[in-house]
């Protein structure tokens, strides 16, 4: 359930291409730029709330134009006031589309509200992030995660893909590892590129590393394969494609088929998706980590705001959500840094107008 709409005098959606500084390699692909929806909501007292809606990266052409098709109806939909018409016809949620759609209308409904009510606020404390490494060399990685740990980064998400060998995945670890030192925490993504022999044997031989979690070693839909990999391998299992959304949660979680659920607003239906399924996940023990599409700055501050309202289960964990400072420009006014490993939610969300425009591609809605 999204947060009800206040009276509207402006509503718009921007589509947006930001580049990325330098391409992105990951399991399915390398991204060159960010392709997303800037949703503005402006309530009938000047005050106006932001979202973003995206879908990932490596999302069909198709899957694209379904999203830019239920962009442009629910923007009509909401400009004409039917507050609850957009909700049902887009599917209430039933696709990718449908709750990239929510996500980011949710982010900016619930902007308005914190605003109405006088308590937009700062985090009380910076949320925990990781940094994420591409997929390079041994002696590439370890100089990238050297420089990360520098900067103030306690955790490091490595980015792993199927066709690399278990002798060269130990080879980027272990210089990894070496150049970064035992205290700082290893996790890693293999985007679901791994088979269960593939999965098994690489965990077995990285167990020395102490790795926090490997995320999505197998495909989305595996959930009994990822059970099994937590009982044979040390390493625990953390899984982020396969939850998308609180149906797919709730099955994982009856599975056990997770040590962590990675979760990625977009992907599940936007903030009120991401507490119901923080709950669900906390009522057994699972902790929760959010992660991000790349999203610019705007999407960046609504998942901030979710991570920082998660309760903790067990001991603090950092959040994947410090992407936006792998594009081009994360269309704020200042932009979004990371001090000491933690990134700061700013009290107020300031757009770059000008940036909007340089990035835009399609503007869709009513301005009086």
């Amino acid at each position: 359930m999204v947060t009800a709409a206040p009276l509207l005098d402006r509503v718009e959606a921007v589509h947006v291409l930001v580049p990325f500084r330098r391409p992105f390699e990951a399991a399915h692909g390398v991204f060159t730029e960010r392709s997303s929806w800037i949703v503005r909501l402006r309530d009938t007292d000047g005050r106006e709330g932001f979202g973003e809606i995206a879908l990932d990266p490596a999302a069909a052409r198709s899957d694209e134009e379904a999203l830019a098709r239920a962009v442009r109806e629910t923007v009509a939909m909401l400009a004409e006031g039917r507050a609850t018409d957009w909700q049902r016809e887009i599917g209430g949620g039933s696709s990718p589309s449908g709750r990239a759609v929510l996500a980011g209308v949710d982010a900016a409904l619930e902007a308005l509200s914190a605003l109405k009510a006088g308590s937009p606020g700062n985090c009380p404390i910076p949320v925990s992030v990781n940094a994420t490494l591409d997929f390079t060399g041994p002696s590439e990685a370890a100089e990238a995660a050297a420089r990360a740990v520098a900067s103030g980064f306690s955790t490091l998400k490595v980015k792993v893909v199927g066709a690399e060998s278990v002798e060269a995945l130990v080879e980027r670890v272990e210089a990894i590892r070496q150049a970064v030192g035992i205290l700082i925490r290893l996790r890693l993504d293999a985007n679901c590129s791994w088979d269960f022999a593939m999965a098994a044997a690489r965990l077995n031989a990285l167990a020395e590393f102490d790795i926090e979690y490997v995320e999505q070693p197998l495909a989305a839909n595996d959930l009994d394969g990822h059970a099994a990999l937590r009982r044979e391998c040390a390493i625990p299992i953390a899984l982020d494609e396969s939850v998308e959304d609180e149906a797919a949660a709730a099955r994982i979680l009856a599975a056990r088929s997770a040590d962590v659920l990675v979760v990625k607003p977009a992907r599940v239906g936007g903030p009120a998706a991401v507490r119901a399924i923080a709950a669900r996940g906390a009522a057994q023990g699972v902790p929760l980590i959010l992660s991000t599409f790349f999203e610019t700055g705007v999407g960046t501050v609504a998942a901030l705001r979710s991570a920082a309202a998660l309760p903790i289960v067990g001991e603090e964990r950092a959040h994947g959500v410090a992407t936006s400072g792998m594009l081009l420009h994360d269309l704020l006014v200042t932009p979004l840094t990371v001090v000491d490993g933690r990134l700061a939610l700013p009290a107020i969300l300031a757009i770059d107008e000008d940036a909007i425009a340089r990035y835009s591609v399609e503007v869709v809605g009513l301005v009086p």
